[in-house]
């Protein structure tokens, strides 16, 4: 496909659902998938034949439950050891492993078992996205900005822009969905003043809130605070549970531990909970659940409240938090904005309403597409697309980041809610160990637990070369730089010897080296390869399946017509039926057979036809 124009897309990698936009000709436009949906389900699923992505592998979860991935943004820059993996992996029907520490996807393609990184599966996401955007615009698309949740750490960011990478694409920029939807609103309703406006992005799996000050392309964060295991997903696990008690009560069955009917009423529950937004009752049906028992089951949107009250208060609890850290009132807030598939939720709304009585809690964009909006209005101005204007963004820092002391003690040295990017240095770090050390080796962690250990360990970088001397005596400075994506770099240097170190983290958290992703590359594009000469394998045998039944019609229109003789037509048909023969004897058969037996029976079809008819 060649590059007629140079775009750059904008892609919302969501849980559940993953959205891409672009500007064109000065206006933002949400791309549809080739179902017509601007949303496409963020699944993955393998056969023994081909690899759907979306709507199709989505369907997959009922049927083929082992092989189809979805949720993976919660393994992607994770331990296995994680607590959000371990909490997510007894829930879901297909298999997660752990390599070496590090979470993998276990499936069955081809005949053959598999196994894929995150990073991998969430290329194929956006390797899809990036598809939809080329349909559209009728050329090759390279760059993309790609959001990410505002508390996503460090190694999680890092890994979402090697999933890019591997997709094909070069990341311009990470950045927080719920900037992004702020950029959105900003967009849309053109605010003139500034304005203090507090995000609410509730998504499938994912947390955030966001203040922000608005003011003429000038975006200020002030404060984030969120949840990354917290999503719409955990509303429907409590409805699955509330499911899987109630059917274990009415037939005795426990159907906790079946692959099969787990992904029927995980599906069940989240159809259940999405028709609870618009109605206040509604039943979930689910035909033969086990051993042949159907379930048929009564579920209010007041029920569905009480299951999930403590994930509502939670959110609450992060609004507040989030403003406090703000350093203002709820008074203060201007603007309240609702992002995310799980906004919808009645009960949030009225929870937001209550907590901001005199104002209004707003969704005049589509939460489901804002962020992907905001994305391609960031992606097309980083392109140097000049019918976008100039924005200015200004992050923080979601988490604290900082070194391990003696006695495991955590040294901040980058803030939480600190602007990026920033580069900040402490000094008069030492020795600790005995006297005359030849080198310090420094943990790198995030978080605001004050015992290091108990905070998210990044990696570790070596100082060497330091003044020979008794302990406490060398003097040592280390510097910390947090970049525009999140990425962060650590060096440290003796003040007297001029000694260092130096580490950007990018290892012992499960990230992918540079040949690793360069191999990856090279797998994908042999199983797009191979899926194309699949597509095209399958093409050649439907388009002779339809040749025959066409030409058939047509002997029989001609036989009814009377326009061939009944020697002629039974001629015409033995040609017909062997062709059909030929074709259910050689499914094995390559494109290039299939295409030269279509051509050799459109051949002796049109030959005999024209000679037998009258």
């Amino acid at each position: 496909m060649a590059a007629k124009q140079d775009y750059a897309i904008g892609i919302d990698l969501g849980t559940s659902n993953s959205c891409v936009g672009v500007v064109k000709n000065g206006q933002v436009v949400i791309i549809a998938n080739e179902q017509g949906d601007r949303l496409t389900p963020s699944f993955v699923a393998f056969t023994d034949e081909e690899r759907l992505i979306g709507e199709s592998a989505k369907y997959q979860r009922s049927i083929n439950p082992v092989n189809t991935v979805y949720e993976v943004k919660t393994l992607i820059g994770r331990k296995f050891s994680d607590e959000a993996v371990q909490n997510k992996v007894p829930r879901w029907p297909y298999r997660v492993v752990n390599d070496n520490g590090n979470p993998k996807i276990c499936v069955h393609y081809r005949r053959t078992e598999k196994i894929f990184t995150p990073e991998e599966i969430s290329a194929m996401v956006l390797a899809k996205m990036k598809e939809i955007a080329e349909t559209y615009l009728g050329c090759e698309v390279r760059k993309a900005v790609i959001t990410v949740p505002a508390y996503f750490s460090d190694s999680q960011r890092q890994a979402t822009i090697d999933a890019g990478t591997i997709a094909g694409l070069q990341v311009l920029k990470i950045i927080n969905e719920p900037t992004a939807a702020a950029i959105a609103y900003g967009e849309d309703t053109r605010v003139s003043k500034e304005t203090n406006i507090l995000i609410f992005d509730f998504g499938g799996g994912t947390f955030d809130v966001s203040i922000l000050i608005m003011k003429k392309g000038n975006y200020e964060v002030k404060s984030v605070e969120g949840n990354s295991q917290l999503g719409g997903g955990d509303l429907d696990s409590r409805v699955a549970r509330f499911i899987i008690e109630e059917f274990k009560k009415k037939t005795g069955l426990d159907v906790s531990k079946d692959t099969t009917a787990l992904a029927k009423i995980t599906k069940a529950a989240e159809k259940v909970k999405i028709n609870l937004s618009s109605q206040v009752r509604d039943r979930i049906q689910i035909e033969c659940l086990s051993q042949g028992q159907d379930l048929d089951l009564g579920l209010t949107r007041n029920r569905l409240e009480l299951l999930c009250a403590d994930i509502f208060d939670e959110t609450l609890q992060c609004v507040d938090t989030a403003i406090a850290n703000a350093g203002m009132t709820t008074d203060e807030i201007h603007e309240v904005v609702l992002v995310g598939g799980s906004a919808r939720i009645p009960k949030l709304q009225k929870m937001l309403k209550d907590k901001f009585p005199t104002k209004e809690i707003k969704m005049t964009i589509n939460p489901a597409e804002a962020v992907a909006y905001g994305a391609a209005v960031q992606a097309a101005m980083l392109n140097n697309d000049r019918s976008v204007e100039d924005i200015q963004l200004l992050e923080v820092a979601p988490l604290s980041l900082g070194v391990g002391l003696i006695e495991d003690i955590m040294s901040t040295i980058i803030e939480k809610n600190t602007k990026v990017p920033a580069t900040i240095t402490r000094k008069n770090y030492t020795t600790a160990d005995f006297d005359y050390q030849e080198y310090i080796e420094f943990p790198v962690y995030e978080g605001e637990n004050s015992i290091a250990s108990k905070n998210n360990l990044l990696g570790e970088f070596r100082v060497e070369g330091i003044e020979l001397a008794p302990v406490g005596v060398p003097k040592i400075d280390i510097t910390f730089s947090f970049d525009k994506n999140g990425i962060l770099n650590a060096t440290a240097v003796d003040t007297k010897t001029g000694g260092g170190g130096h580490v950007t983290i990018s290892v012992n958290k499960g990230r992918l080296m540079k040949e690793d992703i360069e191999r990856m590359m090279v797998e994908m594009k042999d199983i797009e390869e191979k899926e194309d000469q699949h597509r095209a394998l399958m093409d050649a045998s439907a388009s002779l399946e339809e040749t025959i039944v066409k030409k058939k019609d047509l002997l029989e229109r001609k036989k009814s017509l009377r326009k061939i003789s009944q020697k002629g037509y039974e001629k015409i048909k033995k040609v017909c039926d062997e062709a059909e023969i030929w074709l259910e004897a050689h499914g094995d058969a390559s494109k290039d057979e299939f295409d030269d037996k279509e051509q050799q029976f459109n051949e002796s079809f049109s030959e005999l036809l024209a000679d037998l008819s009258f």
